[in-house]
């Protein structure tokens, strides 16, 4: 028996020593893995480090930056502030360990290792979405008369809030019209692209109709553009030949095959920002002199100012096919022509005819691919009329126009717009970069068209002349009393700077007098204006700018009907013909009566924090909502010496606001109704109370004695038997501590409910009186 103690003795410490060992070895291999992953993470960002530490010679050698595209720079405007969905790379404090070699730390600092590591991982794992994510895009079309027709699809995800810009294609192509999801859509013009402005969220399918020009001698055409970097992009191309070999720069998959009589090419190519198809000869026939074929689009910018209305116009052309020499613009009638301006020698001629001028432009030479020209109008008569109608230049001989309008006014006039024909408002950010860049001013409508001679008509109006005010009121802080017999006296603080004003105008409320007047502390003497106001004499601010403040005091008594049983007085402060930039009114009434809120006919604003405004030319600072509260406390005023008892005997009501106009009055209604006349309503509402408990626990026991099969008591019988019952009960029963302590805590919060109930009663009560 001894034995076999012994022997199970030695098994169990066997086991545990055992279990000691494996589990010091799992802890080892998982140290070592984890500080393998922190080691691996540690060189990863010495690595980054290493990257703008060790040279630009190490970097160039093991990560050369790809050259930034003009798609690039357009997907750039997309890109998210720094900081934004990014993880911010921590200092490598240690340099990594050797391959192979052991490190030894401390608990703490390999727990803070770890830490590290973790959030490194985290950080690395998450990512922003990106505003724009271009999905598939595929090509369709054929080449008609020399030029390739294009059908553009393109899938585009929006994400986030704000503006958009989604490349579509390369702007040396002529788009003829654009649609997502098969509404039309306004594009605009950045370095290199068409490209979409534009707010929405989710999936959007963009479609475009391209028209390209061929490109190269005769013999060896080719077609290329610019296209938007997507994931997958198809290109399927028909040719009105047959035995041509068409073939795709970039195709990773390319399939060429006779079809009705002519040639179709597909293909599907890598992520590329330019799509170039090469290898077939002439498809257009004989060039016919004199047959080029080309688009055109104007940016125009609409100025107008006091002393003229101008019209600035670029208009850009893209040659199709042929070449051209001569440029003709229809001009409306109206309109001077200040300067007309191109390249290759560019000389013009204008010729009157019946609807309006001619503008003939030639150059020295043939003109092949893109040209702009540059034209200044101004219409006749300028702005001094009250209606400006702005018809805009109509390219001739050209198979399709569109373009952009923007509005600037420079000078002092407002406008407003009365008619337009063949225009769509747009948002500003989507007009083209030369448009907003070129205004003097900041552009006030924005519209694109793709009618001809769209018209727009305005009507002007020249901004009135304001002169800027000579005072600026901080704070207005009244304090009224009102007594039982109706008098009403008021002390009016106002605090203000003033530049040069003389006098402050107030007007006051009928029965009103003025008892007493102090500037800064000193008394002042009043006077009446032609109109009937009270002029307050004022003092010039000091300073260098004028921006120490001026206090003025003004004691006001009124006489008011005497308060009666209930009512609602009508209060009101006097008019000052400055504007106020915080007003404070404290009204003390009668402590015995019960009082509604105030009724103003200018609501009450709740203060929200602290905030300020574009100072006045007159001020250095500008002027802080708050700033009265840091100044010295106000005393009571001299001349009420018996105000500290009627204060502390009255009911305080409130109204505060931040912005007062220019000779406003501000009006209260104060309803009251007599505060005893709300006791007979309170009893009648306990005794319903109590009646209605009664009512019930009667019913009750009622019930009670008829299921029991007796007959129910009547209240005389109840009546009469319950003094003895209660003093039977009372005899009956030994009251505990614990349980007398249960029934007081009971009454308290029966007591305590039932004043609760009252006390809204009563202010119900008087909510219906005063209504």
């Amino acid at each position: 028996m001894q034995r076999n103690r012994s022997g199970a003795l030695f098994a169990f410490l066997l086991l545990v020593l055992s279990s000691l060992v494996a589990t010091h070895a799992v802890a080892e291999e998982d140290e070592g893995e984890q500080a393998s992953e922190e080691a691996q993470a540690a060189e990863g960002e010495g690595s980054e480090e290493g990257k703008g530490s060790e040279g630009e010679e190490g970097e160039a050698k093991t990560s050369p930056e790809a050259p930034t595209t003009q798609f690039d720079e357009v997907m750039k405007l997309n890109a998210p502030p720094k900081g934004e969905g990014q993880a911010k790379p921590e200092a490598n404090e240690a340099e990594p360990a050797a391959e192979g070699g052991t490190a030894t730390v401390p608990l703490a600092e390999y727990t803070d290792l770890a830490r590290r590591a973790a959030r490194i991982r985290k950080t690395r794992a998450t990512f922003a979405a990106a505003p724009v994510v271009l999905g598939a895009a595929s090509y369709d079309g054929e080449v008609e008369g020399g030029v390739l027709a294009l059908r553009e699809k393109l899938v585009v995800t929006l994400a986030g809030d704000g503006l958009k810009f989604v490349p579509l294609v390369g702007d040396d192509v002529a788009l003829v019209s654009a649609t997502a999801d098969g509404e039309p859509i306004g594009v605009t013009r950045r370095p290199g692209y068409h490209v979409w402005v534009t707010d929405r969220k989710g999936v959007v399918t963009v479609e475009l109709s391209l028209l390209v020009g061929p490109r190269g001698g005769r013999g060896s055409i080719e077609y290329a553009f610019r296209s938007a970097r997507t994931p997958s992009t198809r290109v399927a191309i028909r040719l009105p030949s047959e035995g041509l070999s068409p073939r795709f720069d970039g195709a990773v998959v390319s399939e060429v095959r006779p079809e009705r009589g002519g040639t179709t090419a597909r293909a599907t190519l890598a992520p590329t920002t330019e799509i170039r198809v090469v290898g077939f000869r002439d498809v257009g026939g004989v060039e016919t002199p004199g047959a080029a074929r080309a688009v055109a689009e104007t940016v125009s910018l609409l100025s107008i100012d006091e002393r003229a209305v101008e019209l600035f116009t670029v208009v850009r052309y893209t040659i199709l096919r042929g070449a051209m020499q001569s440029f003709e613009v229809a001009l409306p009638d109206g309109v001077e022509v200040v300067s007309a301006e191109g390249e290759g020698a560019f000389h013009s001629t204008t010729e009157r005819k019946d609807d309006g001028i001619l503008l003939r432009g030639e150059t020295a030479f043939p003109i092949e691919g893109t040209y702009e020209l540059s034209l200044r109008l101004r219409l006749r008569g300028g702005a001094g009329k009250d209606r400006v109608m702005a018809r805009l230049p109509h390219c001739l001989g050209v198979e399709r126009e569109h373009g952009w309008l923007a509005v600037e006014v420079p000078g002092k006039l407002r406008i407003s717009e009365t008619s337009r024909e063949g225009l769509v408002a747009v948002a500003v950010p989507e007009l083209p970069t030369e448009a907003r860049a070129s205004a003097v001013s900041p552009i006030l409508d924005a519209y694109r068209y793709h009618a001809a001679s769209p018209a727009l008509g305005l009507s002007v109006e020249r901004l009135p002349e304001q002169e800027l005010e000579e005072g600026a009121i901080d704070v207005v802080e009244a304090t009224s009393v009102l007594a039982a017999e109706g008098k009403l006296v008021t002390d009016l603080r106002v605090v203000l700077r003033n530049a040069s004003r003389p006098s402050l105008a107030l007007g006051l409320p009928p029965n009103t007098e003025v008892r007493a007047v102090r500037l800064d502390g000193e008394p002042a003497r009043p006077s009446r204006g032609e109109d009937g106001k009270l002029l307050l004499p004022l003092q010039r601010s000091r300073g260098a700018d004028h921006e120490e403040p001026i206090t003025l005091d003004i004691v006001l008594e009124s006489s008011l009907p005497p308060l009666g049983l209930l009512g609602a007085p009508e209060v009101a402060l006097p008019a000052l013909d400055l504007g106020v930039a915080a007003l404070r009114w404290r009204l003390h009434l009668p402590a015995h009566n019960e009082y509604m809120d105030l009724r103003t006919d200018v609501p009450a604003e709740v203060y929200a924090g602290a905030a300020s405004w574009h100072k006045p030319p007159h001020l250095k600072r500008a002027v802080r909502w708050n700033e009265s509260e840091e100044g010295e406390r106000r005393e009571a005023p001299a001349v009420a010496p018996t105000w500290t008892e009627l204060i502390a005997a009255s009911t305080e009501k409130s109204h505060v606001r931040y912005w007062v106009g220019p000779g406003t009055v501000v009006r209260a209604r104060v309803p009251f109704v007599r505060g005893y006349l709300l006791l007979p309503l309170k009893f009648a509402f306990v005794l319903a109370f109590f009646a209605g408990i009664g009512s019930f626990l009667y019913r009750r026991a009622g019930r009670n004695r008829a299921a029991a099969g007796k007959p129910r008591t009547s209240l005389v019988e109840l009546a009469v038997r319950l003094p003895g019952r209660i003093k039977a009960f009372w005899r009956r029963q030994t009251f505990s501590r614990p349980l007398a302590a249960r029934v007081a805590l009971l009454s308290l919060g029966f007591v305590a409910a039932l004043g609760f109930f009252v006390h809204r009663f009563g202010k119900l009560v008087q909510a219906l009186l005063s209504g």
